[in-house]
């Protein structure tokens, strides 16, 4: 608009200056002077299409940048999301609010509506990052409460698993606020992965306790003992399931254990099953959470049917309790999905489509 009654006023001018020269009313100065007035305007056309330019590229830019945060916001949102590739999608640059200044008085009407939307991105950010961080904070509560250090379990490396080391890390020039989400999600992300080698799952389905662990009298011959794992008793044939995804150790006769299954969850972790009357599994065999691997029994040094579990770190008999105890949280942890697929965020993506044209 702007350029369009800025050509009226030149195409005025120049029919005006005409009629003057075709009709000597004017003078040598006054056609001097309309001359120069000529050529002022000409530059005048010249700056606005300039400015003109300035503008379409202030607002495409805008466009641009809402767009990028929209596909990345969208990668977020997949229940199976690709890091590198997510990290490769961060923003670059500064805000609108960052730019405001450096616009001119017409361009910040202009940009206004992309700001309003750049504010709800933003707000959803915020959002999506306490959610993380407080989630993340409840998980390492929950693993700490097994005795397990976070840490170590996410720097261990996954049983099964190899390759080279490509780490991921966010580009230093993303935006503050995208770059924080990200690495809030990445860390709650590798938390949860790691969790899933922790023996969740209950391994027998309809028992009663009838030994705990730690230091008991040994039902043979009355002395303290150390008792490593859980007694859980039921009845003969009662089917017995994998705590954890894990590959089969040992599956076979052993010693005090009669018929014993051992399973390596990875990252230190792994799970006992004694005392079997049947062995559904064998040695090296990959098996998942919650699949059977045997039957309840009453071999070797027992004195009754019951399901013999322990839980070992490194090697070394922890106590299984809490773990059992702790079991519908964790895999309520193990089975969610990291991103943060709320009302809002879609809400979020639907409104930043609309105004692109979809």
């Amino acid at each position: 608009m702007t350029i369009g009654g800025a050509a009226l006023v030149l195409g005025w001018l120049g029919i005006s200056t005409a009629t003057m020269i075709s009709g000597n009313v004017a003078s040598d100065a006054a056609i001097a002077a309309k001359t120069a007035e000529l050529a002022q305007m000409q530059t005048q056309i010249a700056a606005m299409k300039s400015d003109s330019s300035a503008m379409k590229g202030a607002v495409a830019t805008r466009a641009a940048a809402l767009e990028a945060r929209q596909a990345f916001l969208a990668q977020l949102l997949l229940p199976k999301r690709d890091l590198t590739k997510l990290a490769a999608m961060l923003p670059r640059g500064g805000t609108t609010e960052d730019a405001r200044d450096l616009v001119m008085p017409q361009q910040n009407a202009m940009l206004e509506p992309f700001r309003k939307l750049e504010s709800q991105q933003l707000a959803f950010v915020g959002k999506a990052t306490d959610a993380a961080n407080a989630r993340l904070r409840d998980t390492q509560t929950l693993v700490r409460s097994l005795g397990l250090d976070p840490d170590r379990l996410v720097a261990q490396s996954s049983f099964g698993t190899g390759g080279p080391y490509i780490p991921v890390s966010a580009p230093d020039d993303a935006e503050p606020r995208f770059k924080d989400l990200f690495l809030s999600w990445k860390k709650l992300e590798a938390l949860e992965s790691a969790m899933a080698a922790v023996p969740a799952f209950m391994p027998v389905k309809n028992f009663n306790y009838t030994s705990g662990f730690g230091i008991r009298y040994d039902p043979f011959n009355g002395n303290t003992a150390m008792h490593a794992g859980l007694d859980m008793s039921g009845s003969m044939g009662e089917p017995i399931y994998a705590a954890a995804s894990g590959t089969v150790v040992t599956a076979g006769r052993a010693n005090g254990y009669g018929n014993l299954i051992e399973l390596d969850h990875g990252r230190g972790l792994a799970t006992r099953y004694g005392h079997l009357s049947q062995i559904a599994v064998y040695g090296g065999q990959r098996v998942k959470q919650g699949e059977m691997i045997g039957r309840m029994g009453s071999t070797g040094r027992s004195t009754g049917t019951h399901l013999h579990f322990e839980v070992r770190i490194d090697g070394h008999a922890v106590n299984p309790r809490p773990y059992l105890n702790a079991s519908t949280y964790m895999l309520a942890a193990q089975s969610r999905v990291s991103g943060p697929t709320t009302d809002e965020a879609q809400g979020l993506m639907t409104r930043v489509s609309a105004s692109f044209g979809g």
